[in-house]
């Protein structure tokens, strides 16, 4: 240390000199970083604050049974279950009993939009050309039998091919399909809220197969004409509900998720 000269002393001081200024600099940045985007966060924390809320309107205290009044998917099942039954009279009945006007115009003025499986879809139409129209397949006991038997037959082949809905069934998996896809929300949250719209599109197909048994009961319980002037679709209501999956536990695993996301029971002590 004693053989350093003026110089190499000024040189070692410069070089620390320049080292406090970068070290506080960057230090300055750092706060400067933090006290800029601080504003950002928090506005940020109040978006996704106002999301959650969303979701809590949507899920918080709703059983199956209040689901379903939002989604009107009884109603649902009720439009589709008619269209059966219209099928049935013009197999059994075509001649004896004629439907009310009013309920078809009814039934097809709730109608908003239609869903078809893959299966159903490849069985009952064939694919077309750019230019083509649609056309359904026609299968030879499609003509009407005259012989009872022979309408038996016929109806026991029987299948509910398409599913109607709603416009109300289909704005109610609209709004969940909005918060599924709202960026302010985790990742984990959104998967669980997608998971409920799996379980509604799936119990909305179980129509098309809950409407295939219950046709092959209908000329057992309709056997007169005043028996089926009587026709009412509870009892298909009910094979419905016993079948389908229920969504109360995912709205639970919903609610629990924003409980230790938020950190609500702690905010609670």
């Amino acid at each position: 240390m004693k053989n350093l000269e003026l110089e190499d002393w000024k040189n070692i001081f410069n070089i620390g000199f320049f080292l406090v200024v970068a070290t506080i600099g960057i230090l300055s940045y750092i706060q400067a970083r933090k006290t800029l985007f601080s504003p950002i966060k928090t506005e940020i924390f109040k978006l996704q604050v106002e999301e959650f809320k969303k979701v809590l309107e949507v899920f918080n205290y709703k059983s199956q049974k209040q689901f379903d009044e939002e989604t009107g998917i009884q109603e649902v099942l009720s439009i589709n279950a008619y269209k059966m039954y219209l099928n049935y009279v013009d197999c059994f009945f075509k001649d004896q009993v004629k439907p009310s006007e009013k309920l078809v115009e009814e039934l097809d003025s709730a109608i908003y939009g239609t869903v078809i499986s893959k299966e159903n879809f490849l069985k009952n139409f064939r694919y077309i050309s750019a230019g083509e129209e649609m056309e359904k397949v026609i299968h030879i006991n499609d003509r009407d039998p005259v012989e009872p038997a022979l309408k038996l037959a016929k109806w026991h082949e029987y299948e509910q091919v398409e599913v109607h809905y709603t416009k109300k069934y289909d704005d109610a998996i609209e709004e969940l399909s909005k918060l599924a896809s709202s960026p302010l929300l985790p990742k984990e949250l959104t998967e669980k809220i997608q998971k409920v719209i799996e379980i509604n599109r799936k119990n909305l197909f179980l129509i098309e197969s809950v409407l295939t048994e219950a046709a092959k009961k209908m000329p057992t319980k309709y056997k007169t004409i005043d028996q089926t002037l009587n026709f009412e679709p509870t009892w298909i209501w009910n094979e419905y509900n016993s079948s389908r999956e229920d969504i109360d536990q995912s709205v639970s695993d919903i609610l629990t998720y924003i409980n230790e996301h938020l950190k609500i029971d702690e905010m609670m002590k």
